[in-house]
């Protein structure tokens, strides 16, 4: 149903005075409430009921307070305006004529004496309340938020006395799908009660025009990511239009590429982290999600297919650190102390890096949605790929590609292309350590591991022993350059340090060079070998020692 359609049976409904009630449900977010207030505020029209009131149910205790607010927010209808269309009259000059004249009069002198919600004026209110209220358009807004107070039949029957005794118009606002226990209850009342129904949906399209400013930066390339992914709660436009400012401001002068992937991930986190309740994929989700590998098979995500061709069509193809760090601001608030620029930098540093990547996509596509040509095409078109692209295309990335060159059964190539990446990226260190991205743990080549680590001994050096076990131990961290350390150590390297960490630190020292040697099966294996010929080496010097190494190894 269309805005045009809900705008209308909504102004048709406030243009009769005709006793009724209309339900309107819809997920939160999709600007029920901001629809109806306006049109409440528009309206100018003749012939409706004179007088409307609206109210919120949320965590109201007790049938009496509903109807005291009703009471209070009552006001005329069409609401009056002054010459600059300024809303001129509230409750309180509602009151403060005829009938209500006196009420208002008790409530203001009672109020000056005690605090608003006290006893006596609640009990004042709820006396009179009920024969005050007549012929007016009431609404009532988050019925599914009641307080514990009030039961739905409760509510069910206060709106039936109100259409039927105080000849009253009731529209009730509301999630249906969040009423949980009290829908049951709403739908056996419903049906003596209410007289339309009415479901309220916004397009993405709607949402964007309501959520999304013209003059929100980055605006055009979050549109069609907005309407791909099927985000058409307001709210969540809200804050994707306040994500695109916050991390524009930090980053006003980047290139059109970096500008695109920043809408494309404050929309896509946007949405994970606001729209779980549609199944839109977690953020862990989105943050794994690599279309590369998914194209490969081999893919370690749980994205259910539609939403996987859904990241697809937006542009959003895998997280880089990048994307990460958009997700960090998204969830502070704020990009004060983020990495924003750094990394926006080292991606402007790519020159022609839209056209870099879709090279390198390109190929992927070939792979992923076509059925002709040989392997041995594909091969040469990923290894001419890597020697163009090689400058955009990510770790993550390129250990899908080599993945699937060894599964081609073109191990050598793999290598070579591992190799020119090497090459081509020389003088970016830190693209090489992995270990220390979120995403290292993703990348199983143990070729392309390997040469990595070589490159950051090259640009780094060795690490010696010592300095390899204070950082697995202080610092609780694991790469190829601590693995290496341990690998080449000799049993006389382990005797020296044990022997320079006497104490309690040095039985620390042993476990967890023991727990090292397992990280990695087959490949660790030789430093438990090692580690233990040096405590047999230090057991052999005397029998004190020989008791001690013993007792260790219990």
């Amino acid at each position: 149903m269309t805005r045009a359609v809900i705008e209308s049976v909504i102004n048709e409904f406030l243009d009769s005075t005709t006793p009724e009630v209309l339900a309107i449900s819809g997920r939160w977010g999709v600007g029920k409430t901001y629809t109806l207030q306006n049109l409440f505020n528009e309206y100018s029209r003749e012939g409706s009921l004179t007088r409307y009131a609206y109210v919120s149910a949320f965590g109201a205790k007790s049938i009496g307070e509903l109807r005291s607010m009703i009471l209070i927010k009552s006001r005329r209808f069409p609401v009056q305006r002054d010459k600059m269309g300024q809303v001129v009259e509230g409750a309180e000059h509602v009151f403060s004529k005829g009938r209500g004249m006196a009420f208002w009069k008790a409530i203001t002198a009672a109020s000056e004496k005690i605090p608003y919600g006290g006893k006596q004026i609640t009990v004042l209110l709820e006396t009179v309340a009920a024969s005050l209220v007549s012929k007016t358009i009431i609404c009532i807004d988050d019925i599914e938020r009641l307080g514990s107070g009030i039961e739905m039949d409760e509510l069910m029957g206060l709106v039936s006395e109100l259409k039927t005794e105080s000849q009253c118009k009731v529209i009730l606002l509301f999630n249906e799908e969040m009423l949980g226990e009290r829908a049951q209850h709403y739908e056996r009342a419903s049906e003596k009660v209410i007289d339309k129904k009415l479901a309220f949906v916004t397009t993405p399209t709607e949402a964007v025009e309501l959520g999304l400013p013209a003059n929100t930066p980055l605006r055009d390339y979050a549109v069609p990511c907005i309407e791909k992914l099927g985000i058409c709660n307001i709210r969540t436009v809200q804050r994707i239009a306040n994500g695109l400012r916050t991390i524009h401001s930090v980053i006003p002068d980047c290139s059109s590429a970096v500008k695109k992937q920043t809408a494309i991930a404050v929309t896509v986190f946007a949405g994970a982290l606001y729209e779980t309740g549609i199944g839109f994929p977690t953020t862990e989700e989105v943050k794994i999600y690599n279309w590369y590998s998914t194209a490969m098979g081999v893919s370690k995500d749980t994205i259910e297919e539609e939403w996987r061709e859904k990241l697809h069509g937006c542009g959003f193809l895998s997280c880089d650190e990048f994307d990460a760090e958009v997700l960090t601001v998204l969830r502070n608030g704020y990009a004060h102390g983020s990495e924003l620029v750094k990394y926006a930098r080292a991606l402007d540093e790519v020159d022609d890096r839209a056209r870099l990547d879709g090279i390198f996509e390109g190929v992927w596509k070939t792979f992923h949605y076509r059925i002709d040509g040989t392997a041995q095409e594909l091969m040469r078109a990923f290894v001419n790929a890597v020697e163009v692209a090689a400058t955009v295309i990510t770790p993550l990335n390129l250990n899908s590609t080599v993945r699937l060159l060894r599964d081609l059964g073109f191990s050598a190539e793999a290598d070579g292309v591992v190799d020119r990446y090497v090459a081509l990226n020389s003088g970016r260190p830190g693209l090489f350590k992995i270990d220390d991205s979120a995403f290292g743990k993703d990348i199983d080549d143990e070729y392309l591991k390997r040469r990595f680590a070589e490159v950051l001994t090259e640009e780094e050096g060795p690490l010696d022993l010592a300095a390899a076990m204070e950082l697995m131990i202080e610092e609780n961290s694991w790469n190829n350059r601590i693995e290496t350390a341990l690998l080449k150590a000799t049993e006389d390297d382990f005797i020296a340090l044990l022997k320079d960490s006497q104490g309690a630190a040095m039985r620390t020292l042993i476990d967890r060079t023991y727990r090292a040697a397992e990280y990695r099966g087959a490949i660790t294996a030789p430093i438990a070998v090692t580690m233990t010929a040096a405590l047999d080496k230090i057991a052999s010097e005397s029998d004190l020692n020989g008791i001690r190494i013993s007792r260790w190894r219990q």
